[in-house]
């Protein structure tokens, strides 16, 4: 019995979605990892970097239980109107699609996690404090 409890438990965490495994397959084509300028040329970006996401978010949310239920619930169903971008942000890439809708309650709070936890960076500190931190007004 103990060997069969043993088994479950190493194909259900064989087949549980990590953060990152979400990330790469179903954000990635649009959110590169790091940098200002991403992985490549700033023209070529589709949306704005994880790195400067995660900053912005935990600026805007104030606490990990926040930022985590506004992922979940953002990937879902974006909007402007609830967002924290930027207004430049919107202008350049618009709203997200609800990639979210997609995925499983399991991956959404995985990649939320993940995201959380991957990006220490402040967003007071980014490039020199010159960030702009008000909450996008626009509608």
């Amino acid at each position: 019995m103990k060997k069969l409890g043993l088994l479950f438990i190493l194909s259900v965490s064989l087949f549980a979605s990590s953060g990152e495994s979400v990330f790469e397959k179903h954000c990635m084509s649009c959110h590169a990892r790091n940098g200002m300028m991403g992985e490549g040329p700033m023209q070529d970006m589709k949306a704005p970097t994880m790195q400067m996401v995660s900053m912005r978010l935990k600026k805007m949310t104030g606490s990990k239980e926040a930022f985590l239920t506004f992922v979940k619930d953002y990937i879902q169903n974006p909007s402007q109107k609830k967002g924290f971008c930027m207004p430049m942000a919107y202008k350049r890439f618009g709203v997200m699609p609800a990639i979210g809708k997609n995925l499983s309650e399991e991956e959404r709070d995985a990649v939320a996690n993940w995201i959380f936890d991957s990006f220490d960076d402040m967003w007071d500190r980014s490039m020199g404090g010159q960030m702009c931190n008000t909450r996008n007004s626009a509608k």
